[in-house]
């Protein structure tokens, strides 16, 4: 009994009306309905009621409804027992998003709102709309979206009532044209072997109603032929009959897994002049995945009743995952976490959802990386909302409504007099445009946001054109950023009170701001049909309040003041924080891009100067130095003195400011704010617990010595705190102890091919380390950083880790077999025609060399420089010669050619020794 009071609540609640109360809500109704007595209705309503899931009015008589269905249905309510039902109307919020059937899809006014658009164009066209094809992957929700296209033609009365929706899934018919012909447009008695009777098709099913074809590219090419006597003409033939044409009144809908060229006939796609591409999952925005995976979770709780909390890392990898069969794929995921969760934890009072209740797939295909920030857990219970969750991540739509609610309750409580409240309004103003600016994530859209900037630029220009006004970067940029986050979404509260009290606002603002309403009126009348808005009252009000700062700025008789930046929306940032701090809209800003050149600015500037008065002077702040050349393109009618200055920051545009305020001369101004915003710079290196560092260098490259310590790190313990860095030979040998790298960390040695021999480095060469002739002295070096456990698996996984084989296939993609046998036959071949011996450390060193070099030479990247060629080949061409001769083998097994420049390193390998300096008695 209990169990099912709950339930009839719940599916009446859907039908309250807070203006005119049902009696069915009261225990005497209830009681009649149920056929049992009053008191036991009471009781069990009472208890309900301690359980926190009804709501319970103490009125007379005494009224009782569903707490979440009504949450869901109209707005959330902040306790469970009320004294009148005016205590609740008073928690209602005065706007209301409006909404269509089509905003219960996720992502209707974001990923899909093209989609619904064209949706919307084909059901409102005259004559029973246009036919449509929708295309998208598996799962992407195109069944869905047919189900309520239907619902919504009910709703908007453009079916009847009773109206038909009929599906057909021509996969079923592939390889069956007769029978899918007979299914689709019925047949005749006698049409073919077993027609016994006449049938009526899908068509005729359809009729006044709506007809989806499912995966239509199924469909043979005579399939999709026999369409076309119904797109063209809206008639059909049943199977066997060419004389009665049937008149078909149905709106038609495909939808389609494949690509339009390859399964379609091009006839066939002309006839459909409506086609939606549905977005996969992928596509989809990460806030928009998130919305489908809490619709799914909340839909789990209803059918599980117990809470459900999901860990934040769970949400993570939900919404991080690839699935093929997308939003599909997704919910049958998420059914199986639960299930998995709700087996083990069933007898618990609230089931707790984990990665390990995910399935094994999800873990594997998860494109979240470790370093991705986890989303907050969430627990879904029958207090929580889908609105709830949604606004909860989308806190900048909702400022907005909050400071709309704000405005018209101090309005309200100020006797509808905006004199009573005009400083409060304008607060609410600033710390909205505060909160948009400075506390909102703008890089989500931020192509869109440099769309709608530009655009608002644009139009500003054209009003300046027309009125002969100025308006500042920081309106440009603050309206922007406003209208960006507004959105599409469309606020229209249906309570006629609050709409007139909106109007007698609107009424006082024009009143009021006469010259700043009116240009926000043109603005948002130039701007809506470029950027698809829905203006509203409450934005003419919220955008005049803002802008009557434009007022202000005219009646300040101090310097104009300007900051002009490279870049997007820099001097905008600067000029807001500045008039910010003081209190006044001291600046105006130019956001100029990187590539305009000081001619440009000029002209920008100079059209500034013939719309403001700049009689008392005109102050520039620039960002770089070669915007100080623009006074040379001002022409010599200025009279007025004009001051720049170079390197604009947020201190000196501050201090610039306060100056400005005090009337002082130009020479004062810039004097006093030079001393008080001067450049103040230090480098701060640790000098005590520097971390430890080892360094890896190669004298032909940085490539060879990334390798290296790629190798080092491999064979290091997990619980070492050591740091490895590749450097350029050559850095190092020319700066020495002075390189950076020495500042920051304290560094144990060098690893490498060449010694670029700086004092008090110690050194280690890598054919010796290759060679374990010095593994000890690493050991050595080491000892600081570990204890001797790890020392001992660190020498343990050095060894496995530095054989020779390793080194060559870690520093190049060859084959290493084949690359060793090649640079063999290259040192056999030299060491005969130069009657010479290569030791066996000079071999280490070559046979890594010559890998890396035969690398270098199939990617058409040799170092093509040596310095001090012409010299070492006058000294030492026979010797060069010999080395380019014993190298043509490498060169014809691997199709390449060696330059000059690389024989020398070669060179440099087998007759210098690196790990001293070269000298002249050398050479």
């Amino acid at each position: 009994m209990k169990d099912s009071l709950l339930n009839y609540l719940k599916n009446q609640t859907a039908f309250l009306d807070l203006d005119t109360l049902d009696e069915l809500f009261t225990a005497k109704k209830l009681a009649e309905i149920f056929g049992v007595k009053r008191n036991t209705i009471s009781h069990y309503l009472n208890q309900l009621n301690d359980e926190e899931k009804l709501v319970k009015i103490n009125s007379r008589p005494v009224y009782y409804f569903h707490k979440s269905a009504f949450d869901q249905q109209f707005f959330p309510l902040k306790y469970f027992n009320y004294q009148s039902i005016y205590e609740i109307k008073e928690e209602q919020p005065l706007f209301e998003q409006e909404k269509d059937l089509f905003s219960l899809l996720i992502g209707f006014n974001q990923s899909l709102n093209r989609s619904i658009e064209q949706i919307k164009a084909a059901l409102s066209y005259p004559d029973g709309g246009l036919p449509a094809l929708i295309t998208g992957d598996s799962g992407t929700g195109k069944s869905f979206l047919v189900q309520l296209i239907y619902q919504y033609c009910l709703e908007n009365e453009m079916i009847a009532e009773d109206a038909p929706f009929v599906t057909v899934n021509c996969a079923q018919y592939a390889n069956n044209p007769e029978l899918l012909t007979s299914n689709l447009f019925g047949h005749i008695k006698g049409a073919f072997t077993g027609a016994q009777e006449d049938k009526k098709g899908a068509f005729e099913a359809a009729n006044n109603g709506i007809l989806f074809l499912d995966e239509v590219h199924r469909l043979s090419a005579e399939g999709q032929e026999k369409l076309f006597t119904f797109l063209d003409q809206g008639i059909i033939y049943r199977m066997g009959e060419t004389n009665q044409a049937i008149p078909i009144n149905t709106r038609i809908f495909f939808a389609t897994t494949e690509s339009l060229e390859s399964s379609f006939l091009t006839t066939f796609i002309r006839r459909i002049p409506i086609q939606i591409e549905l977005p996969s999952l992928m596509e989809r925005s990460k806030a928009e995945r998130l919305e489908l995976v809490y619709s799914f979770l909340l839909a789990e709780y209803n059918k599980i009743r117990l809470p459900i909390k999901v860990t934040g890392q769970v949400l993570s990898l939900l919404i991080g995952a690839e699935f093929k069969g997308n939003i599909g794929e997704l919910k049958s995921s998420i059914k199986v976490t639960i299930a998995n969760a709700f087996s083990e934890q069933k007898q618990n009072d609230q089931v707790k959802v984990t990665i390990y209740h995910l399935p094994e797939a999800i873990l594997n295909i998860s494109s979240t990386s470790i370093q991705s920030s986890v989303q907050e857990d969430v627990l879904f219970d029958e207090y929580v909302t889908m609105e709830q969750l949604i606004n909860k991540n989308q806190p900048q739509q909702q400022r907005v409504l909050t400071s709309f609610e704000r405005m018209l309750i101090e309005f309200q409580q100020n006797d509808e007099h905006l004199e009573n409240c005009d400083e409060q309004l304008k607060t609410e103003v600033d710390r909205l445009f505060d909160f948009l600016l400075f506390e909102t994530d703008r890089q989500q859209k931020h192509e869109t946001l440099i769309y709608l900037t530009q655009y608002i630029r644009d139009t500003f220009k054209q009003m300046e054109a027309s009125y002969q006004i100025r308006f500042d970067g920081n309106s440009i940029y603050a309206i922007s950023y406003y209208l960006f986050q507004r959105g599409n979404n469309r606020w229209s509260p249906e309570d006629q009170q609050i709409n007139r009290l909106i109007h007698k606002l609107e009424q006082q603002i024009e009143r009021a701001y006469p010259a700043s309403f009116h240009y926000v009126e043109r603005i948002l009348e130039l701007c809506q049909p470029k950027l698809d808005l829905e203006i509203s009252s409450m934005d003419k009000i919220i955008l005049a309040v803002y802008l009557k700062r434009a007022d202000w700025a005219k009646e300040i008789g101090i310097p104009k003041a300007i900051i002009v930046a490279h870049g997007y929306a820099t001097a905008s940032s600067i000029a807001n924080v500045a008039n910010r701090f003081l209190n006044k809209d001291i600046f105006e800003s130019f956001d100029m891009p990187l590539d305009i050149t000081p001619q440009q600015i000029a002209e920008e500037i100079l059209d500034y100067t013939e719309h403001n008065n700049i009689s008392n002077g005109l102050v520039i702040l620039v960002d770089m130095g070669s915007l100080k050349e623009i006074y040379q393109y001002f022409p010599k009618q200025i009279t007025a003195p004009v001051v720049i200055m170079n390197n604009v920051t947020t201190p000196l545009a501050i201090s610039m400011g306060e100056q400005l305020q005090r009337n002082l001369s130009l020479q004062e101004m810039v004097d006093l704010s030079a001393q008080q915003a001067p450049l103040d710079w230090e480098i701060v290196y640790p000098e005590t617990n520097k971390m430890k560092a080892l360094i890896t260098t190669c004298f032909t490259g940085i490539g060879t010595a990334t390798q290296i310590s790629h190798l080092l790190e491999k064979s290091l313990p997990t619980s070492c705190e050591l740091k490895i860095f590749p450097y350029e030979y050559q850095l190092l040998k020319d700066k020495k102890q002075s390189e950076t790298i020495f500042s920051i960390y304290d560094c144990l040695g060098i690893i490498g091919t060449a010694n670029p021999n700086i004092e008090g480095m110690p050194y280690l060469s890598l054919e010796e380390l290759i060679s374990g002739n010095k593994g000890q002295q690493l050991n050595e070096w080491l000892t600081e950083v570990m204890e001797p456990e790890e020392n001992k698996r660190f020498n343990e996984n050095l060894v496995r880790n530095f054989s020779l084989e390793k080194v060559i296939d870690s520093v190049t993609i060859l084959d290493t077999e084949k690359v060793m046998g090649e640079v063999d036959l290259f040192m056999r071949d030299f060491e005969q025609i130069a009657q010479m011996t290569i030791t066996n450390a000079k071999r280490v060193a070559l046979y890594v060399h010559i890998s890396c070099l035969i690398e270098r030479l199939i990617r058409n990247m040799p170092i093509e420089t040596y310095n001090g060629y012409e010299k070492l080949y006058q000294c030492q061409n026979k010797t060069l010669e010999q080395i380019k001769f014993a190298f043509s083998v490498i060169e014809k097994d691997y199709s390449v050619k060696i330059p000059d420049s690389e024989i020398a390193y070669i060179f440099d390998v087998l007759f210098k020794n690196l790990d001293k300096i070269t000298t002249d008695e050398e050479f």
